[in-house]
């Protein structure tokens, strides 16, 4: 296992299995690690999505989904943001902290959601979307996008729990690729 310098802590609420939640940090901490954002943004959503909100950008006439190359904020409801977190790079330190911030997920209309991409959020930053409700079911899932001045990248990927959570299916990032992420020892908190 591979030591992490950056720690982002994420709790379970009580309706988060904490094993899927800690599947989640250890996911985060290693992106974090990796890209050294100055900005991350992580959001819990009510229930399991699936691999179509990836790079999904609304609805055309509110009746054909869009999917867009450029890295657009998922048109999640708001309603459906069980919680959202913003942890701001310190660069007077090796650490983050976490701010508020305003809500990723607003109300608008299909057309706007499609315009609305990361870069206007952050132009460094990692975005992690998470299922929550993960004591009640039996399926979760992880959506990461980063960007950074070298460009973006994103990825999706699906848990099922037999007992314990597995590793499902993945898309736009190999299966080692997220086993390694889920296999890093985190070595300072924050």
């Amino acid at each position: 296992m591979m030591p992490l310098n950056h720690m982002i802590t994420l709790n379970s609420a009580k309706h988060d299995d904490p094993q899927f939640i800690g599947i989640v940090s250890m996911i985060l901490n290693s992106a974090v690690n990796r890209h050294h954002p100055q900005d991350v943004y992580v959001v819990e959503i009510d229930h399991c999505f699936d691999r179509k909100w990836q790079k999904f950008s609304g609805k055309a006439s509110g009746l054909i989904g869009t999917w867009n190359s450029r890295l657009v904020v998922p048109p999640f409801d708001p309603s459906r943001v069980a919680n959202q977190r913003y942890f701001r790079s310190d660069l007077s330190a090796p650490s983050y902290s976490m701010v508020s911030t305003r809500p990723v997920h607003i109300k608008q209309s299909g057309g706007d959601s499609r315009q609305r991409r990361l870069a206007q959020i952050s132009q460094s930053g990692l975005f992690l979307w998470y299922s929550g409700e993960t004591t009640k079911t039996d399926q979760a899932s992880v959506l990461l996008y980063q960007i950074d001045e070298e460009g973006t990248s994103d990825w999706y990927a699906s848990f099922i729990k037999s007992g314990q959570w597995k590793l499902n299916k993945v898309r736009a990032i190999p299966r080692r690729a997220i086993e390694h992420l889920m296999n890093v020892a985190p070595t300072v908190g924050i």
